[in-house]
């Protein structure tokens, strides 16, 4: 096999150096660039041959050695072109010139330099006299380069022979194309034992020695003990049997302090904070577990040696406690020993066997096989006797196999194949890396070898990744072809994907720990991992860094010497002063590119940071800043800026960063932006009547891609101000929202209006538009064009108030899969929908009145709709005292859409009643005979509704595709029958709203709801008329069931009318609710919530066995909750239950979090019997003055507390005695001025919202900044 070392080299003899020279041609003086030229056409080409006989000859260390020489020419020569044209954008920038050139017009690896587009003598004339370092480099670079000469005599290699480097055939893979889920072969019987022993009972012996037992899976790398572990542990009996499961990856070296952090963090699914006390973190740990059942942990990748320290695996596993015996730990490992903290008995090891040959081949096959099908029969066979022969040879590695034939499907050419015969060890896995490495182009092997900066198990996201290698120079820029460098280098990580470097592992990627070995083998010269604080050298060849200590303030001195460093990216937070270790680093690491922070104890970057002249990558995002210094607005390279959402202003001159690509985490406007041409994305553009804010600042941003708002189009004063932002010309844009936001000036709207959307045209290649607010009645020109749109997707229409109908010509919208029109008042029909809809919204269209012919005239069903009017009208009164802002809010809704008939009825009655409803509603006391007559006037206008409905002359069916999968309709009506008809041929139907349709009486028949087979979510909201849920216990497939403000809903054993299988969410507002409506069904039910409803004074839930969540909020009638003593919640909410009785409340239990409205209720509870506090504690909507902990000693449990939305003016005095407290939050309450003492547990801080406290705790003057100052952790914003 080849040298490894030599190997990660030869990227820097590829044609990356050639399109240096090119790109670096424009700057060099005319003799220069005719050697360069000759150098191009007579060097380059036989650099392969060169290497490849030098690999098998003794003259190997000279080749070793050149190729180390010209790497860091090229490097140098990378840095100096770098700072000549940061010199000539400064130039540019001062003299308030336009920018230099597009990114895409710059070098792949120094994107900094200019198309040759001047003479030669012009280029000369270009370099300053401060440049004449880049000549004498280039110089150096050109006599390496010569030097090949002599190699290839060395070797007595002919002259004549051009032999190209060989580069893959690129590919383009769409980035939404869905990779399909890892298929695991042969391993059925393994697994099926390990889960045996697994779900075993625990012996009495293991019972009484330990908490927990272990198992190993051991075998040699590559093998896919990883790959059967994660098979077990996604196991659904595994699932049933362990309430936590855990899966961290430790990688050759047990940290303590980290790997417990890992453990926590995948427990509780979410972010563990930074703690220096190991204690501290342990005993976290041991909380958790605790609280759990029963658990299982997966510690893949563990390496361990009989002269490792045994102590330090015994001080990380001691935490692993739980309720019940039968907790187990599960190892994945090279080598059968094993730490004896483990407890894996030597009967307990599973050493992973080879697959069965039949099992192997098939594995091969599938991966080599993947792809186009191959029709040509013959060479199928041929294939498949070659596939036969490999798969022999790989020495029944899975990962070879996989890696391989991920590989060889990219062509399924016979001479390749056989070609893969003649390899090597086919049995040593590097082999088949190394082949399948070599056979990619060389950006994307550099881009590989990138990756092994982040550490093993690291979750890479694609599209982070592709902005580092933009940033570092990786993507190459030759022949984009208008495609962007980012779109170029997702290209290239799908390339990777597709030959198995990276997996897909939810919505990240992973790199197997073999493969991330190989990349570290290969790039060990440039890329280097700080994670051992024992480190005390970095090799000074390092250009890349990671950071994962807790501190870099013992590392400095080693970083500071790395004067070549071009990337640090910190991966876990530091808890350094960060604004002196980064103010000295930056003042020393000048050839920095990629930044990369984490620290939460400073709130400013340094001004230093405007010295790094080759930054391209600021990463803030995890950091505290809010405060950017001027010196930024000199990093003229920089390509990507993310803040923190907590920056409240940037720097004046940041305009000018003619790079500048992205910028993330800012949510103002930018002022003069068009002049960052570079811009790939700006999510919201507002248009307003001052200088550097018009419209046509968005004229020469022509390389937007993704989704572009562009909000005030009432400001835009005509047509011609409209084409001068050139929206046209946007073609990577896909999608756009165009937006008026003002109503004034009516009378002049309908041709401003259309006029200014005429000079609006959107590029074609538009997958979504949105046309929000527009007031004409007439469609634009270029939406009536036939063809004008390439692939429409979505379109939706918003506020639009006098159009009366879609685009007329339905070849526009052919390709539509998602059409919303959301308050378009003057809509009367809905004809021709596309075919392939998937998505269908309507609201507020008040004239849309879908009904059968089958109904019309029927005055029998007319006049039973109006004789129920009595009962529908004490019932809303009942709801009314309860919830009159609620009612008031559906009223008004209705109020509105029956004005809009009131254009079709044209009754002076109706309108009488209409002006009762609007006086009425806009009274803001609830005056009881207000109500009364709020209520009879609108019935009185619904009355005359459904008479007009049913009296229509001619009938209107909804008409919907059958592809349908998501239906709203709002504000709309539709009768009985004509939902049910629509509804019944919607097999692929999962999600139905419903809301504030008042022609709906029932919901449609058992057997309608029996064939939506794949319906998940059906939410009806604000159907004042709905009695009957129908048949909507059929549904076979729901899971979440939203029923809110349907008072007429008869809810009588409510539950036993809904699905059996329902084991998502039930939500039911503004009801009533009866004292049996849920004392049977509803079995698997997990997430229960009732608010504002009226109700019997008692409800039974006892039954609800499978319930994990209950909430209960402004249910004044209901006394007591029956059956609390069978549950075992995780989530509970009590909010306004102020008639609850204390032996009512005293039943309550709760695991994992409580929210409460009133410290006398929580105080209540902790004086009962047996309860414990949950970890996580909130009070919410808090109206008391003052809110105390009667009983701190029962608060020991809470380790996060929250106040949210309180009018509360002081927090607890003896919050300090809440001894584990780790993170305090306190939001939307307006009232708290100051912070009591704080536990010395606290970690961290939250205050949003809150602008008087946000003042008292101001560093460094607040009167409550004392009190959390140490903290590393502070979120305080408004």
């Amino acid at each position: 096999m080849a040298d490894l070392a030599l190997v990660g080299l030869r990227w820097a003899a590829s044609p990356i150096v050639k399109e240096l020279l090119t790109k670096a041609s424009a700057y060099l003086s005319v003799d220069m660039v005719r050697e360069i030229e000759r150098l191009q056409d007579t060097v380059l080409p036989q650099f392969e041959l060169v290497i490849q006989a030098a690999q098998k000859s003794p003259h190997r260390g000279k080749l070793e050695s050149w190729l180390r020489r010209l790497k860091e020419a090229f490097y140098d020569a990378e840095d100096l072109l770098d700072e000549h044209e940061y010199n000539v954008l400064k130039a540019k920038a001062k003299s308030g010139k336009g920018p230099l050139l597009r990114e895409d017009e710059s070098s792949s690896t120094a994107t900094t330099v200019m198309k040759p587009f001047h003479s030669a003598m012009n280029r000369a004339r270009n370099l300053l006299p401060g440049n004449r370092r880049l000549i004498s480099k280039m110089n150096e670079l050109k006599a390496i380069l010569t030097e090949a000469k002599q190699l290839r005599d060395l070797l007595g290699l002919p002259h004549g022979n051009t032999t190209e480097w060989p580069a893959a055939a690129p590919t383009h893979v769409p980035t939404t194309t869905s990779l399909p889920t890892s298929k695991v072969f042969g391993r059925n019987s393994d697994r099926d034992r390990i889960v045996k022993f697994l779900l075993g009972k625990t012996t009495t012996a293991e019972a009484s020695s330990t908490k927990y037992s272990g198992l190993a899976i051991v075998g040699l790398g590559g093998m896919g003990k990883s790959t059967l572990a994660q098979y077990v542990y996604n196991d659904k009996r595994i699932e049933e049997c362990f309430d936590v499961r855990i899966w961290i990856c430790i990688s050759r070296k047990l940290d303590v302090h980290r790997h417990t952090r890992e453990i926590i963090e995948s427990a509780k699914k979410g972010e563990c904070p930074r703690v220096d006390n190991l204690d501290t973190l342990q005993c976290k740990l041991r909380d958790i577990l605790q609280e759990s059942q029963k658990f299982l942990l997966v510690l893949d990748d563990v390496w361990f040696e009989k002269s490792h320290n045994e102590t330090e695996w015994e001080l990380f596993l001691a935490p692993l406690v739980s309720k019940q015996s039968g907790s187990k730990v599960l190892v994945t490992s090279r080598s059968e020993t094993l730490p004896a903290a483990i407890c894996c008995e030597q009967e307990h090891v599973i050493h992973l066997e080879n697959m069965d040959d039949t099992e192997f081949l098939a594995l091969f096959k599938h991966h080599a096989f993947s792809g186009a099908e191959i029709k040509d029969q013959l060479l199928r066979m041929k294939l498949q006797d070659t596939a036969e022969e490999i798969a022999k040879r790989l020495g029944q590695c899975p990962l070879a196999a996989k890696v391989l034939g991920s590989r060889m499907c990219r062509r399924k050419d016979i001479a390749e194949w056989k070609a893969a015969l003649k390899l090597g060890d086919l049995s040593d896995p590097f082999t088949s890396l190394l082949w399948s490495y070599e056979k990619l182009d060389p950006c994307l092997q550099r881009c590989f070898l990138y990756c092994s900066l982040f550490p093993k198990g690291h979750g890479y996201r694609p599209e982070e990744l592709v902005h580092l290698w933009v940033a570092e120079g990786f993507i190459g820029s030759c022949n984009l072809s208008r495609r962007t460098l980012e779109e170029v280098g997702m290209d290239y990580f799908n390339d990777m994907v597709s030959v198995s470097f990276f997996q897909r592992y939810g919505w990240y990627y992973v790199m197997h720990d073999i493969l991330h070995d190989f990349a570290e083998s290969l790039s060990r010269e440039d890329c280097f991992r700080l994670e051992d604080d024992n480190v005390t050298e970095i090799p000074c060849t390092v250009r890349h860094l990671s950071v994962r200590v807790e501190s870099m303030q013992k590392h400095k001195e080693i970083i500071y010497k790395l004067h070549h460093l071009r990337t640090v990216i910190c991966i876990d937070s530091l808890m350094d002063n960060a604004s002196i270790i980064f103010d000295q680093m930056l003042w020393n690491l000048k050839k920095l590119r990629v930044l990369s922070l984490s620290f939460h104890n400073s709130n400013k970057l340094p001004k230093s940071v405007g010295e790094l002249k080759h930054l391209r990558y600021l990463d803030l995002n995890r950091t505290s800043v809010f405060e950017l210094p001027r010196s930024l607005c000199a990093l003229w390279h920089l390509q990507l800026l993310q803040l923190n959402g907590m920056v409240e202003r940037l720097p004046n001159k940041v305009c000018n960063l003619s790079k500048l690509r992205y910028l993330r985490g800012y949510k103002d406007q930018i002022p003069n932006i068009g002049k960052l041409t570079s811009l790939q994305q700006i999510y919201d553009f507002s248009v307003q009547k001052k200088q550097g804010y018009e419209l046509r600042q968005l004229k020469d941003l022509n390389e937007l891609g993704g989704s572009l708002h562009v909000q005030n189009l009432e400001n835009v004063i005509g047509k011609d101000e409209a084409l001068a932002s050139k929206l046209y010309l946007k073609s990577r844009l896909k999608e756009l929202i165009l937006e008026w936001s003002s109503e004034n000036g009516m009378d002049a709207m309908n041709i401003l209006h259309l006029d200014v959307l005429e000079g609006l045209r959107p590029p074609p290649q538009l997958s979504k538009l949105t046309i929000e607010g527009y007031r004409s009645d007439t469609y634009p020109g270029w939406l009536l064009e036939r063809s004008y749109f390439e692939n429409l997707e979505s379109f939706e229409l918003s506020n639009c108030s006098l159009l009366e109908g879609l685009p007329p010509d339905t070849e526009l919208v052919r390709n539509c899969s998602r059409l919303r029109i959301n308050i378009v008042p003057n809509l009367k029909e809905l004809s021709n929908l596309p075919v392939g809809l998937t998505d269908l919204s309507i609201d507020y269209c008040p004239l849309l009145m879908f009904i059968t012919n089958n109904e019309l005239g029927q005055h029998d069903l007319r006049e039973n709709i109006i004789m129920k009017a009595d009962d529908l009208a004490s019932k809303l009164a009942l709801t009314w005292e309860v919830d009159s802002g609620k009612v008031r809010r559906v009223l008004s809704k209705d109020y509105s859409s029956l004005k809009q008939l009131m254009t079709l009825m044209m009754d002076d009655d109706i309108s009488k009643h209409l002006q009762i409803i609007e006086s009425g509603l806009e009274e803001r006391e609830d005056k009881v005979w207000m109500k009364e007559n709020i209520i009879k006037a609108w019935l009185f206008c619904h009355e005359q509704r459904i008479r007009f409905i049913y009296g229509r002359t001619m009938d209107m069916p909804l008409v919907l595709p059958s592809r349908l999968c998501e239906l709203s309709l709002s504000s709309c009506s539709i009768t009985d029958e004509a939902l049910a008809i629509c509804l019944g041929g919607l097999t692929s139907l999962s999600n139905l709203k419903l809301k504030y349709n008042m022609a709906l009486t029932t919901l449609p028949s058992e057997k309608v709801f029996e064939h939506l087979t794949k319906l998940d979510t059906l939410v009806v909201t604000g159907c004042l008329c709905l009695k009957s849920m129908g048949g909507l216990r059929a549904a076979p497939s729901l899971s979440f069931f939203y029923c809110s403000d349907c008072p007429f809903l008869e809810l009588a054993r409510g539950a036993e009318l809904m699905p059996l299988n329902l084991d998502g969410d039930l939500h039911i507002r503004g009801c009533i609710l009866a004292a049996d409506s849920f004392i049977n069904g509803l079995p698997h039910l997990k997430h229960l919530s009732f608010d504002v409803c009226r109700s019997s004074p008692s409800l039974s839930i006892g039954h609800l066995t499978s319930l994990e969540s209950l909430r209960l909020n402004g249910l004044p009638d209901l006394y007591s909750v029956e059956g609390l003593s069978a549950l075992h919640l995780k989530y509970l909410t009590l909010q306004d239950v102020a008639n609850h009785t204390v032996k009512c409340i005293s039943q309550f239990r709760v695991q994992e979090s409580l929210t409460v409205s009133t410290s006398v209720l929580l105080n209540h509870m902790l004086m009962a019997e047996g309860f414990t506090v949950p970890p996580n504690l909130d009070l919410s909507y808090c109206k008391e003055p003052s809110v105390s902990f009667e009983e701190p000693a029962n608060l020991s449990s809470v380790k996060c507390l929250g106040f949210w939305y309180c009018k509360t003016e002081s927090l607890p005095r003896n919050l300090k005695s809440l001894s584990s407290l780790e993170s305090l939050s306190i939001g939307c309450c307006p009232n708290i001025a100051s912070l009591p003492d704080m536990p010395s547990s606290l970690q961290r801080i939250s205050i949003v919202n809150c602008p008087v406290l946000k003042k008292n705790c101001q560093e460094p003057d607040g009167e409550s900044w004392p009190k959390i100052s140490h903290l590393r952790r502070t979120h305080i914003n408004c």
